[in-house]
């Protein structure tokens, strides 16, 4: 259990501690807050390197794009498991072409295979037309064995894993150095008396992530990083509730008391929910600011008030979800509420030109900052030192040949 769990209990805790009653002004301040938080290093923010979404398949030129979650990298490496990923497509059959209708979680690449609804034995990809996005048509080896519909499987080729090594652990190193260094790769012939594991490295070039030696189309590197994480009070797509319900009956004239009942289910719902529904023979009216839950009056029905816009009708409605919903809690805020709370009200004295407060809290926010940096640092929580390379990198080639 945390102390302060969701962001609106860290308004509410802000709110008593300084005796504001402005929740905006509160809910600004925490904005302001997250903006010097956004580089913290905390275990909770660590991926998992080894699920399929963080391993990253390279393209023809051997390069992986960064991931659009990453925050700051910690290590990558080279395992060679098998890694698939899933999107649905539409095909004809006898034609070798698939359309896809979603966008794949891993990048695709040639040599992959193809698996489902109407798509031929061991297929494999040999053209991306698109990108590889939704739209993106995807030429197959073999021809469709039937009419390709719903969810897709591309898988990497198994003879493109290498689990027999050797294997390659990644030092980042600057662009400037990867770009340089890889020009002069020529040079070297392939690795003679090459131990288990080797140490190579990789940098950002562009968008994507570049690797020394070079890797080749479709190889797999595990990406161990820091994620990106979601900023308090940030919109949240709607929660469906239930797919259908009945408005009756409908009192008031503005605002409107109605129930709804003969819902699927109520699951999820709380007083004080803001819900919205697709009209049908009824509706919630149009135009309205706010449809407000009031009552949970049993396990398929509620009572709810209609503010503005026009009067809701009698009949039914589909699709009643909740509306207005915001990120409540984070990786950050459950692990190191301390952050939150002190800079918050850093930021909330520097609004009210309270100079001394301001610099108080902005004292124990840096202390707290400090204090998980220092974890880092002592290598307790990612790998023992803050340089940008290995301090057990060998920089004398000792694994290459000249010509």
């Amino acid at each position: 259990m945390f102390v302060i769990p969701t962001a609106d209990a860290l308004v509410d805790f802000i709110k008593d501690f300084t005796g504001s009653t402005n929740t905006e002004e509160i809910k600004k301040c925490v904005f302001m807050a997250e903006m010097s938080m956004r580089n913290i290093e905390l275990p909770a923010l660590r991926c998992d390197p080894y699920a399929p979404e963080n391993i990253g398949i390279a393209d023809a030129n051997g390069r992986i794009r960064i991931p659009g979650d990453m925050n700051k990298p910690i290590l990558f490496f080279k395992q060679g498991s098998q890694v698939t990923t899933k999107a649905t497509a539409t095909g004809t059959s006898g034609q070798y072409t698939i359309t896809l209708t979603s966008t794949p979680a891993q990048t695709l690449t040639t040599n992959m295979l193809v698996s489902g609804t109407g798509i031929a034995a061991n297929a494999t990809i040999i053209n991306i037309s698109g990108g590889g996005g939704s739209g993106s048509i995807i030429t197959l080896s073999l021809a469709n064995i039937g009419a390709v519909s719903g969810e897709i499987v591309f898988a990497t080729n198994a003879s493109q894993s290498n689990q027999s090594g050797p294997w390659l652990v990644y030092d980042r190193i600057g662009d400037r150095d990867i770009i340089t260094q890889g020009m002069l790769s020529q040079l070297y012939l392939s690795p003679v008396n090459v131990p288990n594991v080797i140490r190579g490295k990789f940098s950002e070039v562009a968008d994507k992530y570049q690797f020394l030696p070079y890797i080749a189309e479709g190889d797999l590197v595990n990406l161990y990083y820091y994620r990106a994480w979601q900023l308090l009070f940030s919109p949240v797509a709607d929660e469906l509730v239930s797919t259908t319900g009945s408005v009756n009956p409908i009192s008031g004239t503005g605002p409107w008391t109605i129930a709804i009942t003969g819902m699927t289910d109520i699951n999820g719902l709380s007083v004080g929910d803001h819900i919205t529904a697709k009209a049908g023979t009824g509706s919630l009216g149009t135009g309205f600011t706010t449809a407000i839950v009031t009552e949970l009056t049993s396990s398929t029905s509620i009572k709810v008030v209609v503010t503005g816009g026009t009067s809701p009708t009698g009949g039914t409605i589909t699709n009643i979800s909740i509306t207005d919903l915001t990120v409540q809690t984070n990786a950050v805020l459950q692990t190191w509420a301390e952050g939150y709370v002190y800079a918050t009200l850093r930021e909330y004295y520097i609004k009210r030109h309270n100079a001394e407060d301001a610099q108080v809290y902005a004292t124990k926010f840096e202390n707290a900052y400090n204090i998980v940096e220092d974890q880092n640092n002592l290598g307790k929580w990612s790998g023992g030192h803050t340089k940008l390379t290995s301090v057990w990198q060998p920089r004398i080639y000792r694994n290459y040949a000249y010509k």
